[in-house]
């Protein structure tokens, strides 16, 4: 007597994978613009989740975990125990002169080791833009895996973004 199997999603159903785990993650310094006026410099210890919904291959995966935490990670890793600054602010200033970085942000400035920051392809530094833009950096790393993914930054428990593609 064949009984058909419990174990295995209904036939072309999607499937969402989920990755918070509490060693993904960076931590890194910033300080967000809101109103025209540059927040106090400060830090957090970022926690990254990681979602890829798609439908179940042959093989009875989505996707391979192990390509979804390595991309993952690598994406941490490039902004972990750095100073994220935003390039396409329209309020902070940042230049380089060989191995320093001069920020200045209406009445803040600062001067940082050039290794020790990072510049990203955002107007701010917020959770939302950290979102956007480790979003765009794992699906650049996954390339054309059939699956649509949405990522999530906290900041602190229970305080952050998600974006989705």
């Amino acid at each position: 007597m064949t009984h058909p199997s419990a174990a295995e999603p209904p036939s072309g159903a999607p499937v969402e994978l989920r990755l918070a785990r509490a060693d993904i993650g960076f931590s890194a310094a910033h300080f967000s613009v809101i109103d025209g006026v540059a927040e106090r410099l400060h830090g957090h210890n970022y926690r990254v989740s990681l979602r890829a919904r798609g439908r179940v291959d042959a093989e009875g995966t989505v996707v391979d975990f192990h390509v979804l935490k390595s991309a993952l990670r690598d994406v941490c890793d490039e902004l972990d125990e750095r100073m994220l600054l935003p390039a396409h602010s329209p309020v902070v200033r940042v230049t380089q002169d060989g191995d320093r970085v001069a920020v200045d942000a209406a009445t803040r400035h600062y001067v940082l080791p050039a290794g020790d920051v990072r510049l990203l392809p955002v107007v701010n530094t917020t959770c939302e833009c950290l979102a956007a833009h480790l979003l765009g950096a794992v699906r650049a790393r996954l390339g054309t895996a059939p699956v649509r993914l949405s990522l999530g930054v906290e900041e602190l428990p229970g305080q952050g973004a998600t974006v989705e593609e």
